[in-house]
């Protein structure tokens, strides 16, 4: 049993004293005595000064003290024993529980947490979302209405022309009046006389059109002509590379759409000839024993190459 322990208390002890003393003897702060007790540092010292109207309550009041003793290798009972009366202390007469305020670390008190406007703001702006987008739908016309209202006008076939005219039928004469059947009025006197209607002159026969050559057939290439890949002209953005070999040399020539124009090995003597939309990505085995024509100027590889092998982009 320590001193503290067995040192019985006078009468009428000030149990807050009794616990500062002990306290101060164990070597403790009030911050320290307040972390170990989960208590906040202010109720420890209304312990201590005896100021219980301060705390949440009779109720409280001997937990703590109960707590208090404990940690500070007291007798609990004797000291819970020793607080004041009802009649001394009259925040200790009943078990209500003071409205103090509640920081971190303290115990709850009987007063419910606070309506904050907060709490609804995530549910209101989730509900404003989904009437703005409700809204949107019901105001933005369907596929039918964009249709009737803004759609592309459809495009009408203009009206046949009137077939043309008969050769054999006549045509009404102007000077008659337009009489119809190309029948001429009497004339007046003085013997004047209508000229012929053109159209009735019978048509010119068509000329004779000459058959058109036979196309001849392609020569056949000689017998010992050497087969040569196709050379095709460059079209308009499109640029040219040449690829001349004096040893194997693996060789991998993309576009610039990652379309795959030439993979090969290169044997010794031959060259490639390559043609396409550029940049070209370029892979070369063996670059030493190959050289480079790009764009019909010779291509310097040497920067490029690693351990034998060249990548370059060619633009």
């Amino acid at each position: 049993m320590s001193e503290a322990e067995g040192a019985a208390p006078p009468p009428a002890i000030d149990v807050g004293a009794w616990l500062r003393a002990a306290r101060e003897q164990a070597g403790l702060s009030i911050d320290a005595a307040a972390q170990q007790l989960k208590l906040a540092p202010r109720q420890v010292r209304a312990l201590e000064e005896g100021r219980y109207a301060d705390l949440p309550g009779r109720t409280f009041v001997r937990g703590f003290v109960r707590n208090y003793a404990r940690l500070l290798k007291l007798d609990p009972e004797e000291v819970v024993a020793a607080l004041p009366g009802a009649d001394a202390v009259p925040a200790l007469g009943g078990p209500s529980i003071g409205s103090t305020a509640r920081p971190m670390g303290e115990l709850p008190l009987a007063q419910g947490p606070r309506a904050s406007w907060s709490r609804w703001a995530i549910p209101i702006a989730l509900a404003a979302a989904v009437a703005v987008a409700a809204f949107y739908e019901w105001m933005r016309p369907d596929e039918r209405t964009r249709t009737e209202v803004g759609g592309p006008i459809p495009f009408a076939p203009a009206e046949p022309a009137p077939p043309a005219a008969d050769a054999g039928t006549p045509l009404p004469n102007p000077l008659s009046g337009g009489a119809p059947g190309g029948e001429t009025p009497p004339l007046p006197a003085g013997g004047a006389t209508t000229p012929a209607d053109p159209s009735s002159a019978a048509p010119a026969p068509p000329l004779p059109v000459a058959p058109a050559p036979a196309e001849a057939p392609p020569a056949a290439p000689p017998a010992n002509a050497t087969p040569t890949a196709p050379i095709r002209t460059a079209a308009t953005g499109e640029a040219t590379l040449v690829i001349q070999y004096r040893a194997s040399a693996w060789t991998q020539v993309k576009d610039a759409s990652g379309q795959v124009l030439l993979v090969t090995d290169g044997a010794p003597g031959t060259s490639r000839t390559v043609t396409g939309t550029p940049p070209f990505d370029l892979v070369l085995g063996n670059a030493s024993e190959a050289s480079v024509t790009w764009r019909g100027q010779p291509f310097d590889l040497a920067p490029h190459v690693r351990a034998n092998v060249a990548r370059v982009r060619l633009p």
